[in-house]
């Protein structure tokens, strides 16, 4: 994206909501990328059963539990001292979360529980934010990006929140690392897209992988298509 590209970085906030396995690596590929302001929420703290899929975090970090959110803001300082990082350890709900994403150029979602992501969606739709979903459960990941007025919104694509204990969850089913990875990766892509004020080249698609199987497929999420 160039020089100009770069300075449009520069300038953008991201606001990442969770700071766990899809979250930190999302976190650490933006600060890389020189997105000027990055907004890390989460309320938990870094555990030893993190580690094996949780960019940014250490053993150190989980003999201190310190806070996650607390944890991936120095380390990413380390890694790019030009980004202006702040550290919200909060617990995100309905009280919370139309101030945390305030004056966000996009939110990323990190969060490991449906109830976050749908109080997303109505926070950004409302105040017309884009964000980028994205979740990983076993080997299967999904994602796609949310634009306020132009995309269908989660609870388009999805339908109503699940009930509580309804699905498998990251405790109960695992998590595999590359899995993460990977859906982190077409996520942050999206972001950037974003943040580059280039959403023309959005893929305005849901996308479904399986890296165990090598499964990848894209359902169409073009207004007029769903």
């Amino acid at each position: 994206w160039g020089r100009e590209g770069q300075r449009l970085l520069a300038d953008k906030r991201a606001v990442v909501v969770g700071c766990g396995a899809l979250g930190s690596h999302i976190a650490d590929h933006l600060a890389r990328a020189g997105v000027g302001h990055l907004t890390l929420a989460d309320r938990d703290f870094v555990e030893w059963h993190n580690l094996p899929r949780q960019a940014l975090y250490d053993e150190a970090d989980a003999a201190a539990g310190v806070p996650k959110a607390v944890a991936a803001a120095r380390r990413l300082r380390e890694i790019n001292s030009q980004v202006e990082i702040e550290a919200r350890v909060v617990d995100v709900n309905a009280d919370t979360v139309e101030s945390l994403i305030a004056g966000a150029d996009v939110v990323m979602d990190g969060a490991d529980n449906f109830e976050v992501r749908y109080l997303l969606n109505e926070a950004c739709v409302k105040h017309g934010i884009s964000w980028v979903y994205g979740g990983v459960l076993g080997t299967y990941g999904l994602t796609a990006a949310i634009v306020p007025g132009d995309t269908p919104c989660l609870r388009c694509l999805l339908g109503p929140m699940p009930p509580p204990g309804s699905v498998p969850t990251c405790e109960t089913a695992g998590v595999l690392g590359p899995a993460v990875s990977v859906i982190a990766a077409l996520e942050t892509t999206e972001g950037l897209k974003i943040l580059l004020e280039r959403q023309d080249e959005l893929l305005r698609s849901l996308m479904m992988v399986d890296v165990w199987s090598g499964d990848f497929e894209r359902v169409n999420t073009a207004r007029g298509d769903t």
